[in-house]
Order: structure tokens, then C-alpha cells, then sequence
């Protein structure tokens, strides 16, 4: 199956139909602290656009030409990648100038030959020249999330293998609990949780009595209710037994 073509998507950060281009002296060059009064500003070398493109994650500053009578198509004066990396930054390839925020300097260089130069570059107005800096700022921060989101992936895929390769090394734990072990549970209790437990330990305790339980003892049965009447009722029901047989007695031997 053929590869997908992979699509770059190409848009303008910036775009200035007026700058001014200046020759930069060697000494500012080895010193790296470009001062724009030295570049004569009052009489630039070029008067031409500039734009800043992207091109995927890729970024340039690109100088143009002036546009030629009856043409529409722009001549590309010289170009400036902006490879934003670990070792290097913004500043390697755009310098403030010291003494104005309207001018800078970049470092061009030949797509083929790959020489390397410097020019200066200035703008008639202070907004052009801050949007023309913020635009190059916000690039930055998009490859610094780039390389985030890279070391973020590399750092996940390089744990993964780890894991999985201990998870492979490392040997099944027993989890069970040794023969003969005595598990202490600890439970924490208010106030009155406390107070009801000690109080029914206290009644376990005493109905234990610490030893061998007692067995209760059987009640005795109810007393016989005709042996609990008094000696009194039975002489009374004697002697009146004892009566009436005397006076049945004495009916007999009348007759």
C-alpha cells in the first residue's frame, strides 16, 4: 500500500509591506550588541517587505524585494530559519537593538550554500515592530509545547517498558497469612461506644465468673394449699366432725 503524502500547512504569522533593510557593521557582529545608530537609519540600503511564515513546525523570516511595476509576485532577498531548539533560542536569530524597540537584527541564510549573515531591519511604526516580535514569541511557545508533548510520549513509552518488563521479572507474592498467626484488630470507639463495651465485657465477665459456669438452681414446687392451712382450721373441722356424729349418736340411742 503507498504512503499518504503528509500535508504541511503553510500560514503567515506576520506580514509588513514596508520595512527598511540596513547593512550591519562587522563589530556588531562579533559583539552581538547591534546599535541602530550606527546603521545610518536615516538611509537604508533597501526598502522591501517582510513576513514571517509557517511552514508545519518549521519557521521563516523572510525579506522581500520591492514589488516591480506591473508584477505581483514578490523576489525572495534573503531568508532567516528559526530552528527553536534545547540549545537554542530566539535570540540567536533576532537581537533587539539597544538603543530602539523599532529595529533588530537577524541572521540570514543561503537555503543552498548555508553562509550566514546579518542585516538589520527596521519599522516606520512601534506597532509593527511589537507585532512583528509577539509573532515570533508565540512560535516559540509552540515548539516549546511541541518538545514537551515529545519528552512527555517518550518518557510514557520508555515506563512502559520498564513496567512491563519487571511485571514480567517479578515472581507471584503469597498474600496468604502464616499458619498459626494471630491477626489485632484495633477498632477506634467514641466515648459512648467505650463505655457500652466495657459495660457488657463487665456482664460477660460475671456471668462467666472466670471458670467453670455454675449450674442454676431448680426452684422447689409450690407448696400443698390444704398443708398450708392452720392447725386452728383442722382442730375446727375435728371437733365439728366430732358433734355431729355425738348428736347422730345420741338420736340413735333415744329412739
Amino acid at each position: 500500500m503507498a504512503e499518504e503524502d503528509t500535508i504541511e500547512l503553510a500560514q503567515t504569522l506576520f506580514n509588513d509591506p514596508r520595512v527598511w533593510f540596513y547593512h550591519v557593521p562587522t563589530t556588531q557582529v562579533s559583539t552581538l550588541t547591534p546599535r541602530a545608530d550606527a546603521w545610518d537609519p536615516e538611509h537604508p540600503f533597501l526598502t522591501g517587505s517582510l513576513q514571517v511564515l509557517q511552514r508545519g513546525d518549521a519557521c521563516w523570516i523572510q525579506l522581500f524585494e520591492p514589488l516591480a511595476e506591473g508584477s505581483e509576485t514578490r523576489t525572495l532577498l534573503a531568508q532567516c530559519p528559526v530552528e527553536i531548539s534545547q540549545d537554542q533560542t530566539l535570540e540567536a536569530f533576532v537581537q533587539d537593538c539597544a538603543d530602539s524597540s523599532r529595529y533588530f537584527m537577524i541572521r540570514v541564510e543561503d537555503e543552498q550554500t548555508k553562509r550566514r549573515a546579518f542585516i538589520g531591519i527596521g519599522f516606520p511604526e512601534r506597532p509593527s515592530a511589537f507585532n512583528f516580535k509577539a509573532a515570533l514569541q508565540d512560535y516559540v511557545k509552540y515548539v516549546h509545547r511541541q518538545m514537551e508533548v515529545a519528552a512527555l510520549a517518550a518518557a510514557s513509552a520508555q515506563g512502559d517498558g520498564t513496567t512491563s518488563t519487571a511485571a514480567a521479572e517479578q515472581k507471584p507474592s503469597d498474600l496468604s497469612i502464616p499458619k498459626g498467626s494471630t491477626i489485632r484488630i484495633n477498632l477506634k470507639l467514641n466515648a459512648s461506644e467505650k463505655g457500652e463495651y466495657r459495660h457488657r465485657s463487665s456482664a460477660d465477665s460475671q456471668d462467666s465468673g472466670g471458670g467453670t459456669p455454675k449450674v442454676p438452681l431448680i426452684p422447689p414446687p409450690p407448696a400443698d394449699p390444704l398443708a398450708l392451712s392452720s392447725p386452728a382450721n383442722k382442730t375446727a373441722q375435728t371437733m365439728s366432725a366430732t358433734s355431729v356424729d355425738d348428736e347422730d349418736w345420741g338420736d340413735f340411742t333415744s329412739a
